[in-house]
C-alpha cells in the first residue's frame, strides 16, 4: 500500500514543457488520495510554487534538491522549510529521509520510487478503485475460515472505531452466531429496575447487506466456501473481507468489502462492497443493498424513529433515561454489484441534554461531496500520523509485535480527543462487557499511553472526570465524607452505577462491595491528573481542571482517615486492587496513594499561582482553601499508616495480611485462575492468595518512591501469591518484573497479557477486548523494557526530566518507540548494545542511572556499559 512516492524530477520532467502540466495534474490526484510526494532533483526544481498551488490535501508535497540545505514542504500558501533531522543534509539519500520521516515503520511497500509521471498516474488509479490492503504482514491481523465458536471473539477483534463510535466486526449478511453491536460513546440508557445499571445504547446495523445472486440470497451456507478471509489492516484501520464460494445454484461467488470509522471526521463511518458471480451459464444479476436493521427498543433504547428509504435513511435513537444518537445513512449502488455506504452519527448525552440538531445529515453531506476515495484517504492519513507518534517496533519477536500493534489500534480507536462527553469503558466499544462502564482502568492503564503519545486525548479523558466531579462530591457526601469520591463504575453522569450483586459461573450469587469500599479510585484519578501535567507541562489543564480534582480528592481522604488509639491515622473498611479481600483496614495501596494525593494537593496550592498568577492565583479563594486546611493535609499525610517494614522492606498488603493462611497461588494450580473456583469463596478471604497486583501497583505507579530493593523484595513476596484472576494483572507484573531486572519473568507475563484477547486466555473475549490490558501492554513495553519514567518520583514540581533505561528481554533484537516529554518528541531506538535517541526539540533526559542533562534538537547515542548501565550520551550529525 503506497503511502509516499519519491519522484526523480531530473528524469520525469526532462525534455518536454508539457510534462510540467502533467506532473501538476498527477500531484493533485495523489494529494487528494492522501499520498505524500517527494520531488527530488540534482538542482533547483522549476515552478515549485505553481506545483504547490495544485497540491490538494490530505497528501503533502515535499521538494528535495541536492543543491539546497533543507527540504521544503510546498502547499497552496507557499513553501516552508521542514524542521528535518540530520539525514536531510545535502548528499544524504532522499529515500532514507522519506522512509524515516514520512513512512516510519510502514513496511517496504509503503514507499514507491518512480521515474516517470505515468507511474504517478498508475498509483492514483490503483488507490481510486478499491482500498488497497497493507502488504507488510506485521501490520495485519488475519482470520481465515469461519468458526462459529470463535465468531464472538473475531467480532470484538475486528471492531472499527474512532472514539466517537465502535462497530463490531460482524459479517455483513448476518449470522445466527453473530452478536452485532454499534455503540456510540457517552450515550447510555437503562430501565429503572435494571440491577446492572445503565448500558451503552446500540445504533442501527449500518454494515448489514443482503447479498443476492439471480434473486437468491447468498450466505456461507449457500454452497461451499473456497476462501473466507478477514483482515484487520492495522496500518490504516480498515477491516477487509474476501469471500469466494461455489454456489449450489452454479457459478462462483466473489465478494470483497472494506469498512472503517474515520479518524479524520469522527462522525463518519464507511463501507465499500463489491460482488460478482463467475462461471455461470448466464450472467447472474448481483445485488447487495436492502433494509438496515434498527436497534431493538428494549433495555437501553427507549425508542427509534426511522425516516427515509434504502438509499438514504435516518435513525433517531433515544436512550432510556439517557442521551440520544442520530444516524444518517446513504447507500449508493451501481446496479452491477458495487455498493458504497457512508454513515454519519451525531450524539447528545444526558436526559436533560439537547436532542439531535441535524449534524449527522450535515456530516453525511460533507462525506458524499468529498467522495469515498477522499474520505478514505483522509482517514488513512490520520492513522499514519498517529502511528508515527506511537508505534512500538519489536524486531525478533513477531508475536509481540502483533500484540502491541493490535493493542495500540484498539487504544486509538477507543478514545476521542474532542470534548468531555465520554471516557473509555472497560471493553471500550468492542462489546457489551461491563455495559460500557468506566473504571479505574482508564486512568491507570489506558490514559498513560495517551499522556505520553497524544496529550490531547489524555486531556479529554481527564476532562470527563472533571465534568463528573459533582457526582463524585455527591457520592462522598452521601457516605458521610467531604471532598470527592469518584464512583467505582461510572457512565454518563458520574453517579455510582456499580451493580449490587454478581453471579459466579457455578451459580453462587455474591454481593458486590466495590462501589461502597474501593475508594482508591479517587487517588487514582488525582494521580492521573498530576502525571498528565508532569509529562506534558500542560499548565492550563492543571490550573483549570487538574488542581481542583486533586484538591477535592485530598479533602475526601482527610475525612476518610481516622485517628486510632495509637495516635496514627488509619483508613478502615476498604477494598484494594486485590478484590478477594474486602472490608480490610489500612490497605497499603490505598493508604500510600491517599498520602500521595494529600501531598499533591499541598503542591498544587503552591504551584498553581506560580503557573498562572492572573488566572490561577485565586485557586485557594475559589475552592475555599485556608492555611489550616493545607496544614491538615500535611499532618494526615505524615501520620498515615502504610504497613511498611524497613527490616524486611515489605509492605503488608493490609493490617493482618501476614497472619492469613500462608498459601501461594503458584503452588495451587496453573495460573491464571479464578480464586473462588480453586480455593473456594469462604476460604479464599482467609488466605494470602491475591487476585491481582496490589502492593506491586505502588512499585509500578510510584517507582521513585517504591523502587530498587523495596520493589524487588515486594515482587518476590507477592508474585507467587498472585493468581491473576483479573485481566489487569499480567501486564503490570511484566512492567514491574522488567524494572527489577527479572527479564525472563517479565517476558512470560508480557506474553500472557499479549494472549489475553488474541488467545482468549480469560474465555470472555467475545464480550469485548480488554482495553486496560492493552494499555498495560504498552506500559510493559515502554515503562518496563523501555525503562521510561519521570526522572523524579513523588510530587516534586521541579521534576522536568525524563529517564530512559532500556532493558531488552531475550528474543527482542530491537525495541523502538516514540514518547512525548513536555512538548518534545523523543524517538527511542534500543538494542542490547546501543541506545539512540532523536529529539525534535529540547528536553532534559537522563539515561540509565545518570543525572539528566538538557539536550537540544538532534540525535544522541549511548552504548551499553559493563556494569549494565549506559555510557554518557554523545551527539551525532549535529548541525
Amino acid at each position: 500500500m503506497i503511502e509516499v512516492v519519491l519522484l526523480d524530477c531530473d528524469r520525469a520532467t526532462a525534455g518536454s514543457a508539457d510534462r510540467a502540466d502533467l506532473l501538476a495534474h498527477a500531484l493533485g490526484r495523489l494529494g487528494a488520495l492522501g499520498v505524500d510526494v517527494v520531488l527530488h532533483a540534482s538542482g533547483p526544481i522549476d515552478d515549485v510554487e505553481r506545483l504547490g498551488r495544485r497540491a490538494q490535501g490530505p497528501g503533502r508535497l515535499f521538494v528535495w534538491s541536492s543543491s539546497a540545505p533543507e527540504v521544503l514542504e510546498v502547499g497552496p500558501s507557499g513553501s516552508t522549510a521542514v524542521a528535518t533531522p540530520y539525514d536531510s543534509l545535502p548528499g544524504r539519500s532522499p529515500e532514507v529521509w522519506a522512509r524515516r520521516q514520512l513512512v516510519g515503520a510502514g513496511g517496504p511497500d509503503s514507499l514507491g520510487v518512480v521515474t516517470e509521471i505515468a507511474g504517478l498516474d498508475a498509483i492514483a488509479a490503483a488507490l481510486s478503485a478499491f482500498p488497497p490492503m497493507v502488504g507488510d504482514a506485521a501490520w495485519r491481523l488475519e482470520v481465515n475460515g469461519f468458526d462459529p465458536r470463535r465468531e464472538g471473539d473475531v467480532e470484538a477483534w475486528m471492531t472499527v472505531g474512532n472514539g466517537r463510535s465502535g462497530t463490531r466486526g460482524s459479517l455483513e449478511e448476518g449470522r445466527e452466531e453473530s452478536s452485532p453491536g454499534v455503540f456510540v460513546a457517552g450515550v447510555f440508557g437503562g430501565a429503572d429496575d435494571d440491577p446492572d445499571g445503565p448500558e451503552l445504547a446500540k445504533g442501527p446495523e449500518w454494515t448489514r447487506l443482503h447479498p443476492q445472486a439471480a434473486g437468491e440470497s447468498v450466505d456461507l451456507d449457500a454452497g461451499s466456501a473456497t476462501e473466507h478471509r478477514r483482515v484487520l489492516d492495522l496500518r490504516q484501520a480498515v477491516v477487509f473481507r474476501t469471500w469466494r464460494q461455489e454456489l449450489d445454484s452454479g457459478g462462483r461467488w466473489n465478494f470483497r468489502s472494506a469498512r472503517f470509522a474515520s479518524l479524520c471526521d469522527r462522525e463518519v463511518m464507511a463501507l465499500l462492497a463489491e460482488a460478482r458471480v463467475d462461471g455461470a451459464d448466464e450472467a447472474a444479476a448481483v445485488s447487495l443493498g436492502g433494509e438496515i436493521p434498527p436497534p431493538a427498543s428494549d433495555g437501553a433504547v427507549a425508542s427509534v424513529e426511522t425516516r427515509g428509504d434504502d438509499a438514504r435513511i435516518t435513525f433517531s435513537v433515544e436512550a432510556r433515561h439517557g442521551g440520544t444518537a442520530s444516524f444518517a445513512i446513504a447507500s449508493d449502488s451501481d446496479g452491477q454489484g458495487r455498493l458504497e455506504r457512508l454513515v454519519a452519527v451525531e450524539r447528545a448525552a444526558g436526559a436533560d441534554g439537547q436532542g439531535a440538531t441535524g449534524g449527522a445529515e450535515e456530516a453525511l453531506d460533507r462525506g458524499r461531496a468529498a467522495g469515498m476515495s477522499t474520505v478514505h484517504a483522509r482517514h488513512r492519513r490520520a492513522w499514519r500520523d498517529r502511528w508515527r507518534h506511537c508505534d512500538v517496533v519489536v524486531d525478533g519477536d513477531a508475536e509481540s509485535q502483533e500484540a502491541l500493534r493490535f493493542s495500540l489500534y484498539h487504544l486509538i480507536s477507543a478514545a476521542d480527543p474532542e470534548g468531555d462527553l465520554a471516557s473509555v469503558g472497560a471493553r471500550a466499544m468492542t462489546g457489551p462487557g461491563y455495559r460500557g462502564h468506566v473504571f479505574w482502568d482508564t486512568e491507570i492503564f489506558v490514559l498513560p499511553f495517551f499522556t505520553w503519545t497524544h496529550p490531547a486525548t489524555a486531556r479529554a479523558l481527564l476532562a470527563y472526570r472533571y465534568r463528573t466531579l459533582p457526582g463524585a462530591r455527591a457520592k462522598a457526601a452521601r457516605l458521610g465524607y467531604g471532598g470527592a469520591l469518584y464512583p467505582w463504575e461510572s457512565a454518563d453522569t458520574g453517579d455510582e452505577v456499580t451493580p449490587e450483586t454478581i453471579a459466579l459461573p457455578d451459580g453462587t450469587v455474591l454481593t458486590i462491595l466495590t462501589g461502597l469500599q474501593e475508594h482508591h479510585i479517587s487517588a487514582d484519578v488525582a494521580w492521573a491528573a498530576w502525571h498528565h501535567w508532569q509529562v506534558t507541562a500542560d499548565h492550563d489543564f492543571l490550573v483549570t481542571m487538574g488542581a481542583e480534582m486533586i484538591v477535592e480528592t485530598a479533602r475526601f481522604w482527610v475525612t476518610r482517615a481516622r485517628v486510632g488509639d495509637d495516635g496514627r491515622h488509619h483508613i478502615d473498611e476498604v477494598i484494594g486492587p486485590d478484590e478477594y479481600h474486602e472490608g480490610v483496614d489500612d490497605n497499603a495501596y490505598t493508604n500510600v496513594m491517599a498520602r500521595w494525593n494529600l501531598r499533591a494537593a499541598v503542591a498544587v496550592c503552591d504551584l498553581v499561582p506560580k503557573l498562572a498568577p492572573d488566572d490561577g492565583g485565586d485557586l485557594r479563594s475559589r475552592l475555599g482553601i485556608g492555611a489550616d486546611e493545607i496544614e491538615q493535609w500535611e499532618a494526615v499525610a505524615a501520620n498515615l499508616v502504610d504497613g511498611f517494614d524497613p527490616d524486611s522492606q515489605l509492605y503488608e498488603q493490609y493490617e493482618g495480611f501476614f497472619d492469613l493462611e500462608n498459601i501461594r497461588a503458584v503452588d495451587l494450580a496453573p495460573r491464571p485462575f479464578t480464586g473462588e473456583m480453586v480455593v473456594g469463596v469462604d476460604r479464599l478471604r482467609h488466605t494470602q492468595v491475591v487476585k491481582q497486583a496490589d502492593v506491586l501497583m505502588l512499585a509500578h505507579m510510584l517507582p521513585g518512591a517504591v523502587g530498587g530493593d523495596v520493589a524487588l523484595a515486594n515482587y518476590r513476596y507477592y508474585e507467587p501469591r498472585t493468581c491473576h484472576g483479573s485481566s489487569l494483572s499480567p501486564a503490570i507484573h511484566a512492567a514491574v518484573a522488567a524494572r527489577v531486572g527479572a527479564l525472563d519473568e517479565a517476558m512470560t507475563y508480557f506474553q500472557a497479557a499479549a494472549g489475553l484477547d488474541l488467545r482468549d486466555h480469560m474465555g470472555n473475549a467475545a464480550k469485548g477486548v480488554h482495553i486496560a490490558t492493552m494499555g498495560g501492554l504498552w506500559q510493559a513495553a515502554v515503562f518496563g523494557f523501555g525503562g521510561v519514567q519521570p526522572e523524579s518520583g513523588g510530587v516534586q514540581p521541579e521534576c522536568d526530566g525524563v529517564r530512559i533505561d532500556p532493558r531488552l528481554p531475550r528474543g527482542w533484537d530491537r525495541l523502538a518507540f516514540p514518547v512525548r516529554w513536555r512538548g518534545t518528541l523523543i524517538d527511542v531506538d534500543a538494542t542490547a548494545d546501543t541506545l539512540r535517541l532523536h529529539l525534535d526539540g529540547p528536553a532534559r533526559v537522563a539515561v540509565g542511572g545518570s543525572a539528566s542533562s538538557l539536550l537540544e534538537r538532534g540525535t544522541f547515542v549511548a552504548t551499553a556499559a559493563e556494569d549494565g548501565g549506559w555510557s554518557a550520551l554523545e551527539g551525532v550529525n549535529m548541525r
